[in-house]
C-alpha cells in the first residue's frame, strides 16, 4: 500500500458525542469542465468524498464536528430516522436528502441548493428519472428566489462571467421549465456575460427547442468533444513538466497547460478571455513548452532537469533515465 494514502481520522460528533473514524473530505482540484448544471466530471469522487455519516446518530454532514442547533431536532425526526432505514435507496441518495432536511431546518439556501443537486445526481445515476427532476426542479425554485445581486454574482473569473445564471438555465432544462429557462437566458445576457457563456448559452436556446432534458456538459456545449485518454498533456515536454514539477508551474500555467480550443465562425480560438493565459499561449503549446523550460531552468537551475539524449537529443522519460526512447542510445555510465 502507498505511503502517501490518507488513512482515517477519528471525528466527534457534534450530536451524540460519539467517535467514529472517517476518511478526509476530499475535494478534487478537477481540471475537466463540469456539466451545465454544476456536475462535477468525478462523479465517482463528489459521491463518495463529500459527505460523512455518524453511524449512532444518523447525523450526516462534511464536518461531523460541526452541527446547526437545529440539526438535533432534524436527525432525531421521524422523517429523518425513515430515510435512514432504506426506502430501497443507495447509501448516497439517503446521504443527500438527509442533507437536504438539515439544509432545510438550518434555513442554508446555499447547502440547500447543493444538496437538491447531488441528490438529483445520485437518482439520475440509478435511472430514478422522475425523483431527480423533482429535486432540481426544487433546486431552480431556490435558485430564483435568490436576490439579484447574489443571482448574478460572477464566479470571479473572466471567462465565466455569468455562469450561476447559466447553471440555473440548465437547471430549469433539466427539470423541463423551458419557458422559464428560455426567459433566464435573457436575464443573463442583459448582464453582459462572457464569450464563452454566451456561446453556451446558445447552445441552451437549441436544446430548450428540441425539448432536450438531458444532462449536459460544458464540452458538448463548446463543441470540444470529449477529453481522450489520460489528463496529462498531450506535448511530451509539457507532459515531462506537469508530471516532475508540476508544484512550480504557476495557477495560470496549469491552466494553459491543459486549455483547448473551440470552433467558432473566425476559425478556432482558445477557450478563453484571460488575457495572461492568452499570452502564455501566443505561440501555441509548444511556445508554451520552450516558455516553461526556459522559465524553469533560469528559475531554478539547482533542482530542474531537462533530462535530454546527448545523441539525439530527444527528451528522456523521467529526470533520471539513461535509455534514450527515440534511438538505441544510453548514458548509464556517465554521471549527470
Amino acid at each position: 500500500m502507498s505511503s502517501h494514502l490518507p488513512s482515517k481520522q477519528p471525528v466527534t460528533c457534534a450530536l451524540c458525542a460519539n467517535e467514529s473514524k472517517h476518511w478526509p473530505t476530499h475535494h478534487p482540484a478537477d481540471i475537466e469542465f463540469p456539466d451545465l448544471d454544476g456536475r462535477p466530471s468525478q462523479r465517482e469522487l463528489l459521491l463518495h468524498h463529500r459527505l460523512h455519516s455518524c453511524p449512532s446518530c444518523g447525523y450526516c454532514a462534511q464536518d461531523l464536528s460541526v452541527a446547526h442547533p437545529s440539526a438535533d431536532a432534524v436527525v432525531h425526526s421521524e422523517a429523518y430516522r425513515v430515510l435512514t432505514g432504506g426506502l430501497g435507496r443507495t447509501f448516497a441518495v439517503r446521504q443527500y436528502l438527509r442533507r437536504v432536511m438539515l439544509a432545510d431546518a438550518a434555513e442554508d439556501r446555499e447547502e440547500a441548493v447543493v444538496s437538491r443537486l447531488r441528490a438529483a445526481w445520485v437518482l439520475e445515476a440509478g435511472d430514478k428519472t422522475k425523483a431527480a427532476r423533482h429535486y432540481l426542479s426544487e433546486a431552480a425554485d431556490l435558485m430564483l428566489a435568490t436576490p439579484p445581486p447574489a443571482h448574478w454574482e460572477p464566479s470571479g473569473d473572466v471567462d465565466w462571467k455569468g455562469w450561476r445564471g447559466l447553471q440555473r438555465v440548465d437547471v430549469l432544462r433539466r427539470a423541463n421549465r423551458h419557458d422559464e429557462a428560455l426567459r433566464e437566458v435573457a436575464r443573463v445576457r442583459e448582464v453582459r456575460a462572457s464569450a464563452l457563456v454566451e456561446r453556451l448559452l446558445s447552445f441552451e436556446e437549441a436544446a430548450i427547442a428540441r425539448g432536450d432534458t438531458e444532462p449536459r456538459s460544458v464540452r458538448e456545449g463548446l463543441g470540444i468533444g470529449p477529453r481522450q485518454g489520460n489528463k496529462e498533456p498531450r506535448d511530451p515536454l509539457l507532459a515531462y513538466l506537469f508530471a516532475y514539477y508540476r508544484p512550480r508551474l504557476t495557477q495560470m500555467e496549469r491552466r494553459a497547460l491543459f486549455l483547448e480550443t473551440y470552433d467558432t465562425d473566425a476559425g478556432p480560438l482558445w477557450a478563453t478571455d484571460h488575457p495572461q493565459v492568452l499570452a502564455l499561449l501566443s505561440e501555441g503549446k509548444e511556445g508554451l513548452a520552450r516558455h516553461l523550460e526556459h522559465r524553469l531552468l533560469a528559475e531554478h537551475p539547482d533542482t530542474v532537469v531537462i533530462n535530454r539524449c546527448p545523441k539525439c537529443g530527444a527528451l528522456a522519460r523521467t529526470p533520471n533515465a539513461r535509455q534514450c526512447r527515440a534511438c538505441p542510445h544510453t548514458w548509464r555510465e556517465t554521471s549527470h
